[in-house]
């Protein structure tokens, strides 16, 4: 399979091209694309058999969850049991941004997205084309890393092309990541907040949420 790839300016998106990418994704598509941190592997999140092809595209263990990425806090409520009230000012501090938040799922989101669990990680990206793409698609995508389970981040689109060659059917180039730092990964499903991944959102600017009351 050849792997289009189409080059778009990340400060001027072009609609034109990201309606190309969204055709890819409503039809059981997977893309690599660029984010605020590292590239990314999309793909419409209630597209099961495309939401497969994402674990067997990274070799990755079907037991582990898939980061999801909105536009909006419209688009993640339905994804949602509830939202905490110090999850929503941390999240409103945040957001967009690369900051990862765990929430317990709904019914709506299938298992295979959670890796077999309850729980969501999702984030609203600080990133024009991602935030086109999933206006245009009108459903949150996978965000997964773009690279096999275990090997380096991709940071270009010519790393993910390198690193997984002909298995996506497009690649958003959008220029070099702003960091090669993943996104950080914090749990809202805990009784307090608790940092599972530190990453590009230092973990003492999101400490200080923490001793406002509920």
């Amino acid at each position: 399979m050849n792997t289009r790839i189409l080059k778009i300016n990340p400060q001027y998106p072009d609609l034109v091209l990201l309606k190309q990418a969204a055709a890819v994704l409503e039809n059981s598509g997977v893309i690599g694309y660029p984010t605020e941190t590292v590239y990314g592997l999309g793909a419409n999140i209630f597209d099961a058999d495309a939401v497969e092809r994402i674990y067997a595209i990274k070799g990755r263990d079907f037991h582990k969850p898939l980061i999801v990425i909105v536009d909006s806090y419209e688009m993640l409520q339905p994804l949602v049991e509830y939202i905490p009230g110090v999850g929503n000012r941390i999240m409103r501090e945040f957001w967009p941004g690369p900051l990862t938040v765990i929430l317990q799922a709904s019914s709506l989101v299938d298992k295979q997205v959670l890796g077999g669990g309850s729980t969501i990680a999702v984030r609203i990206p600080d990133n024009k084309i991602c935030l086109t793409l999933l206006r245009l698609c009108g459903f949150p995508l996978t965000s997964t890393s773009a690279n096999v389970a275990g090997k380096p981040n991709s940071v270009s689109a010519e790393d993910v092309e390198h690193n997984l060659h002909s298995k996506l059917d497009l690649i958003i180039d959008g220029g070099p990541s702003r960091s090669a730092t993943a996104s950080t990964l914090l749990d809202l499903t805990t009784e307090s907040p608790q940092i599972r991944r530190i990453g590009a959102i230092p973990v003492h600017l999101i400490e200080r949420f923490y001793t406002v009351d509920c």
